[in-house]
C-alpha cells in the first residue's frame, strides 16, 4: 500500500515530533504544525490524504480547525482526532464537528498502526476515485466538445451556434445592448469544389475557418460553420462602426491567404462575400428570424459583385 500525506497537528512540540517520527518509521510522509491556522494555511499546499489533529490547543481547538477545513475545502480528507481525553460525549462532540475516528494519547503503537491501514486504504480508493473522477470530466469535455463541434473545421456547429445565438439575442434585448451577426460566403466554393477536387475544397474551408478563429477568438465572439461553405460570426456589444471594421479585417485577411481559385469568376484567389446586421434586439426576435435577414443581406452582396459586404439597415 502506498504511503500517505499525512498532516499532524498537535501545539505540544515533544508529542508532536515523537508521533511524527513514529508515522516515518511506518513510511509515511508527514508535515507537522503546532497550531490550527498553520494547519488551515498548509493544507491547501501539502494535499494529505489525512490528518492527525489534536482536540485541545491555544489558539484554536481542533473542532474549530475541522469544521473551516471542511466549509473551505470540500474534498472529503479523513481526520482523526488526538485527545488525552476517553470520555465517550467528547468522543462523540468530535466526530459530530466533522472527525471520522479518534485517538487517545500517548497513542498505543499497535493501534495507531491498525488504524493507519484502514486509512490507507481509504486514500487509496480516494485516490482511484479521483483518477477515475478526472477521467470521466475529461471524456464528458471531450464528448461535449464533439458535440458543439464542426468535425472539418472545428469551428463551433450549427447546434451550438442556434443555441449561442437564441441565448444572446435575449441577454441583449434584456440588456439593451448592441449586437452583430455575419453570414460569410466563400465565393464561387463549387467551382473550387470541381476544378481542384474536395480534398483541396475541404483544406480550403479549414483555411478559412482557421481565419475566422485568428480573428473573433476573443470574449463575445463566436464564429461557427453554419453548413456547406456558409460560416456565422456573432459579436457580443458591438455596433455597426465596430463591425463594419470587423468585416473589413476578414476580408483583408482571407485575401491574404492567397488560396489560388482561377475558375472564380470574381478574383484569381479565393473570396469571400460578407452580409452584416448589427442591431440593438427587443428579445423578441428568433434565430430563425435572423437567419433568414443576414441571409438576404449576404445576398445583395453576391449581387454587387462578391468579394465585398454589405450592412443591413436594421432596426
Amino acid at each position: 500500500m502506498e504511503a500517505m500525506r499525512i498532516l499532524l497537528v498537535d501545539d505540544v512540540h515533544l508529542e508532536r515530533m515523537q508521533l511524527a517520527m513514529r508515522l516515518q518509521r511506518l513510511g509515511h510522509i508527514v508535515e507537522a504544525v503546532a497550531s490550527g491556522q498553520e494547519a488551515i494555511d498548509k493544507y491547501p499546499l501539502f494535499d494529505p490524504d489525512l490528518i492527525l489533529l489534536d482536540v485541545s490547543m491555544p489558539d484554536m481547538s481542533g473542532t474549530e480547525v475541522a469544521e473551516k477545513i471542511r466549509i473551505k475545502h470540500p474534498d472529503w480528507i479523513p481526520i482523526i482526532f488526538l485527545s488525552g481525553h476517553d470520555e465517550p460525549e467528547m468522543i462523540a462532540t468530535a466526530i459530530d464537528m466533522g472527525g471520522d475516528d479518534y485517538l487517545v494519547k500517548p497513542v498505543n503503537k499497535i493501534v495507531l498502526a491498525a488504524k493507519l491501514k484502514a486509512m490507507q486504504r481509504i486514500a487509496h480508493m480516494r485516490h482511484q476515485l479521483k483518477e477515475t473522477s478526472e477521467k470521466l470530466e475529461q471524456a464528458n469535455e471531450l464528448l461535449s466538445q464533439q458535440v458543439n463541434e464542426d468535425g472539418l473545421t472545428q469551428l463551433a456547429n450549427r447546434r451550438y451556434l442556434d443555441q449561442k445565438l437564441t441565448e444572446l439575442l435575449a441577454w441583449h434585448g434584456r440588456n439593451n445592448f448592441p449586437m452583430t451577426m455575419i453570414m460569410i460566403d466563400v465565393d464561387h466554393f463549387k467551382l473550387f469544389n470541381d476544378h481542384y477536387g474536395h480534398l483541396e475544397g475541404d483544406r480550403c474551408l479549414q483555411a478559412v475557418a482557421d481565419e475566422l478563429r485568428k480573428n473573433f477568438s476573443r470574449a463575445g465572439e463566436l464564429a461557427a460553420r453554419y453548413g456547406g461553405e456558409e460560416f456565422v460570426v456573432l459579436l457580443s456589444n458591438c455596433d455597426k462602426t465596430r463591425a463594419v471594421r470587423e468585416c473589413e479585417r476578414l476580408k483583408d485577411g482571407i485575401q491574404r491567404l492567397e488560396i489560388p481559385h482561377s475558375k472564380s469568376l470574381t478574383s484569381d484567389i479565393v473570396t469571400v462575400s460578407q452580409g452584416m446586421v448589427s442591431w440593438v434586439p427587443t428579445g423578441l426576435e428568433t434565430a430563425e428570424n435572423m437567419y433568414e435577414i443576414v441571409d438576404k443581406v449576404l445576398y445583395k452582396a453576391k449581387e454587387q459583385g462578391r468579394n465585398r459586404f454589405v450592412a443591413a439597415e436594421f432596426t
